[in-house]
């Protein structure tokens, strides 16, 4: 047996990510793994059954793995991707081959890695699973934008009563009169809803149980050095550093660039490029 095959073995993941563009580990590998689920991801998907097996995922990326340890980057970008797409979870023990002119494997928790990194910095403020509902939605944003184009947001997440104070209403509540739990972010179903009205002008509040408050809010900000944004970056960014300096939330901007960043107490938090 390959002594690769015989590691993965070993581990007992729950999830295998395979980052090559070699047709044969990848014929090799999904038979040796079979019953764990497998995401390939690669820029030359073979014609081989193994592809049409329930256990099997393929995500095709748009360039072949780099060469070296570049290669890295990359593959953490796809996990994220891959969180943000549902295809790993909070809970998952994961696996991460790669197989280029290198070859190496890696595990980790889902639970340290990411967005769910943040479990231990937010959890006195927002629930995590509100985090990555919210952190999922953003990427769709990043991704769909409206009518093609691409467009930003901002998340304003817990603390509403203060960040309602702290905030003025620019457009008429689109959630005025919803009940509690419509419209909830960690409902997938509500995703489109919630897409569309995000992407107003100003910024979009959730209580720290995922309900949509209010939309189309703009924050009252008087530049008293209490945040801080870094050099280049606009309206949005100021406003999601200042609304967490003056309450107890936590902001997530959408940058139309598809950079995702989080604040918390006036200061960036996590980012991650979604694009």
């Amino acid at each position: 047996m390959n002594p690769i095959f015989k590691l993965i073995s070993d581990l007992s993941p729950d999830k295998i990510i395979l980052y090559t563009d070699s047709k044969q580990l990848i014929e090799e590998l999904c038979p040796a793994v079979a019953g764990t689920q497998i995401i390939i991801a690669t820029s030359k998907p073979p014609l081989t059954s193994h592809l049409h097996s329930p256990s099997v995922k393929l995500r095709k990326t748009q360039h072949s793995p780099p060469m070296g340890l570049d290669v890295l980057d990359n593959a953490e970008d796809l996990i994220l991707r891959f969180f943000s797409e549902g295809l790993l979870e909070t809970s998952d023990k994961v696996v991460l081959v790669i197989g280029t002119n290198i070859e190496s494997v890696m595990c980790f928790e889902m639970s340290k890695i990411g967005v769910a990194s943040l479990r231990d910095v937010i959890k006195e403020r927002v629930d995590l699973n509100v985090m990555e509902a919210a952190f999922k939605l953003a990427t769709v944003v990043v991704r769909e934008g409206k009518e093609g184009l691409p467009l930003g947001a901002l998340f304003i997440i817990g603390d509403s009563n203060r960040v309602l104070k702290q905030t003025k209403e620019v457009v008429r509540n689109p959630f005025e009169g919803c009940y509690a739990g419509e419209f909830n972010v960690k409902q997938r179903e509500s995703w489109n809803t919630l897409k569309e009205y995000s992407m107003m002008d100003g910024a979009m509040v959730l209580d720290e149980h995922g309900n949509p408050i209010a939309a189309g809010r703009y924050v009252l900000f008087d530049g008293d050095g209490s945040y801080v944004v870094d050099e280049g970056l606009g309206g949005r960014h100021l406003a999601a550093a200042a609304i967490t300096a003056y309450t107890r939330s936590i902001a997530m901007a959408v940058s139309s660039e598809g950079v995702i960043r989080v604040y918390k107490d006036g200061k960036k938090i996590f980012e991650y490029t979604a694009v």
